[in-house]
């Protein structure tokens, strides 16, 4: 097998990027992007929104890096995991789906959640994610269900895939609930039990 080369995305998508990587430190942030200081230059990289805090919050930032070349634009976009990137080549292959509903995507679900629904064709979670509808997520299970593989069998990731729809179909915001969800996951046997005790949580009863 050839081995692929940094930068090089692989078959996917056919783009080439000269950045494989950037590493830095954040100087400043806003809703969807990160500037990174490299050598005294700054790099304006968009991320997943849910990320955001989480990466300006540290000190030095390496990203995995997909360029975007328009004729007005050059833009980049970071990935804290290979596995990120490649799951966001793979989702702007998709018809409909460009690179901010591809950060979307990936701001909503971590990429084993996702595969984990794209395996069980779960329609409804990928419509939790604002600008995807159903025909847009039936395209994305049909494209990449067999592309992109769960890489754990832990069953703890369905449970809080489940639940995080559950609760946020009630109304909840995804960023409240699974800090949550994730601190009560191991303890818990079926997603009946782990929403139960998360509302309990919300709404400031259990401790």
């Amino acid at each position: 097998m050839p081995l692929q080369q940094a930068g090089d995305p692989g078959p996917q998508t056919g783009v080439r990027t000269i950045f494989a990587f950037v590493e830095g430190q954040p100087v400043s942030a806003a809703a969807d992007y990160l500037v990174l200081e490299v050598g005294g230059l700054g790099f304006r990289i968009f991320v997943p929104p849910s990320k955001i805090e989480e990466l300006a919050a540290k000190p030095l930032v390496r990203l995995h890096i997909h360029m975007v070349v328009r004729e007005d634009s050059i833009n980049l976009y970071g990935f804290a995991s290979e596995a990120e990137l490649t799951a966001f080549r793979q989702l702007i292959t998709v018809s409909g789906i460009g690179p901010k509903l591809g950060l979307a995507v990936l701001s909503t679900w971590e990429v084993n959640q996702l595969a984990q629904i794209l395996a069980s064709g779960d329609l409804k979670a990928l419509t939790t994610v604002s600008g995807i509808g159903v025909k847009t997520a039936q395209r994305i299970c049909l494209e990449l269900k067999d592309k992109l593989k769960p890489t754990s069998s832990d069953e703890s990731v369905g449970l809080l895939t489940n639940a995080e729809v559950a609760l946020t179909g009630l109304g909840f915001r995804l960023n409240e609930v699974r800090p949550v969800l994730r601190g009560l996951a191991r303890e818990c046997s079926s997603v009946e039990e782990l929403v139960r005790r998360a509302l309990a949580r919300l709404v400031g009863g259990e401790r």
